[in-house]
């Protein structure tokens, strides 16, 4: 199997199983590089590389860049110096320098919805338009059904017995690009439960204040870690004044936004519309 090939299946395999990598790509190759121009290599989070740039310091150096790059989700092009001098910075003594493109790769984000209610419609709605790959898990499939869910990636039909509060495991990997919103009819609890032991990205419970403040009680009660009951986004969504299912739905989203990018959620004209201000004064 040739490189590419090598390269771009595991690539595909890692995203298909919802793991975030780097693509490292050798774009300029100058004197005694190690490797020649398109010269690929793949690093995982956890530092393995599927193929080579040249090994040695040069790779040592780009896998610990790729694993820092990682957590900040961002594409760089990084210049790496072969120095006979051996100064500061130098990844070999062989002179010459290579360019290196490193690309992070994620999976598309996916929402998870915990019951298929009224708000839950609009929400998968807005999350399509945002190209997330959208999961529907309710007990009911008068409520979960492609008819309501036309867009939809997945439905799935789980049990619930309500005298023992006991909820079947949802089918589906939750992983690091993982969004939950629980805004179930009244199985909060045991998804809230399976939620809060993920590596999800975010969880967020669709309730009023005291409600979650019992849900949270009872979890404590199971000795589950206020560590863990942290994580979770209650109540549910961005103060935007939201009354109906689809503003509530929206306000959710907005905050989903929110923490994929790491903002503030605060309005532009607060954060940059000074020089307006001072215009109008």
């Amino acid at each position: 199997m040739s490189e590419f090939l090598q390269v771009t299946k595991a690539a595909t395999k890692q995203i298909e199983s919802g793991n975030t990598c780097c693509l490292a790509t050798v774009i300029k190759a100058r004197g005694s590089a190690p490797r020649h121009l398109g010269t690929r290599m793949l690093v995982l989070k956890n530092g393995d590389i599927i193929s080579t740039i040249g090994g040695g310091t040069l790779e040592k150096r780009v896998i610990e860049d790729a694993i820092e790059l990682m957590s900040e989700d961002n594409t760089i092009v990084k210049t790496y110096v072969f120095d006979p001098k051996n100064r500061e910075g130098s990844v070999g003594l062989c002179g010459g320098a290579v360019d290196i493109l490193m690309e992070v790769l994620k999976p598309n984000p996916t929402l998870l919805i915990i019951g298929a209610g009224h708000i839950a419609k609009p929400l998968a709605h807005i999350a399509s338009i945002l190209e997330m790959k959208t999961i529907i898990v309710d007990d009911r499939e008068k409520w979960a059904n492609v008819e309501r869910f036309p867009n939809a990636d997945c439905i799935h039909i789980i049990e619930y017995d309500e005298e023992s509060e006991t909820l079947s495991t949802i089918p589906e990997t939750i992983h690091s690009n993982t969004y939950i919103v629980i805004t179930t009819w009244g199985y909060d609890l045991p998804a809230l439960e399976q939620a809060i032991h993920s590596q999800a990205a975010f969880i967020s419970l669709v309730s009023s204040p005291s409600k979650a403040r019992e849900l949270f009680k009872r979890l404590l009660a199971k000795n589950i870690s206020k560590h863990l009951l942290r994580k979770v986004y209650t109540p549910a969504g961005l103060d935007i004044g939201a009354e109906s299912p689809a503003e509530v739905a929206l306000s959710i989203i907005a905050e989903i936004v929110t923490v994929k990018h790491n903002s503030t959620g605060t309005a532009l004209h607060n954060k940059r519309g000074q020089i307006l201000k001072k215009l109008l004064e």
